[in-house]
């Protein structure tokens, strides 16, 4: 996946994919109400993309435009869509609770734990709009934690490990 250092120019751009079949299963409800107060909060400073039921590559070449993704607010980890985002080197809003970062010995975010709680979706995202070096500095953490973590070689030797310990 390639991997493009995020640069803001002008407004941060979020990107929210929504897929009604999960819907309610990733929360979409909390983040859709905390872009409204964003919207608010912040006219001139942002610019939201809202993706539902495009073909592939239009869905892709919007959310290749955002600086920030708005991914699930109920999980405890990353789910593929993240980690993609991830390793494009944008910020991700998903899970990231303390199991995980324990589990990978992070000492810096690499995403935001997104909770299903508006306000405090708000509050990560007014931080980070008005901090654009934090975006920047996460999304190049996010991209140096896949390239560790979850680069294609590398889990592709430890399933190899685990088939020949059989």
């Amino acid at each position: 996946i390639n991997y493009s250092e995020i640069e803001i120019t002008d407004k941060v751009v979020l990107f929210l994919g929504i897929n009604r079949s999960t819907y309610y299963t990733k929360g979409i409800s909390f983040f859709e109400k905390a872009i409204e107060i964003i919207r608010e909060k912040y006219p001139d400073k942002v610019e939201v993309i809202i993706a539902e039921n495009l073909p592939y590559q239009e869905y892709i070449s919007l959310y290749d435009r955002a600086h920030i993704v708005l991914d699930q607010v109920y999980g405890f980890d990353q789910g593929y869509n993240a980690l993609e985002a991830m390793a494009k080197g944008k910020v991700v809003f998903t899970g990231a609770e303390n199991e995980f970062t324990k589990h990978y010995n992070l000492t810096e975010p690499v995403a935001i734990n997104a909770l299903p709680d508006v306000d405090s979706l708000v509050n990560e995202l007014s931080f980070l709009i008005e901090n654009a070096a934090g975006i920047i500095a996460i999304g190049k953490r996010a991209r140096t934690f896949i390239e560790k973590e979850h680069h294609y070689t590398k889990i592709a030797e430890k399933y190899l490990e685990a088939w020949k310990k059989l």
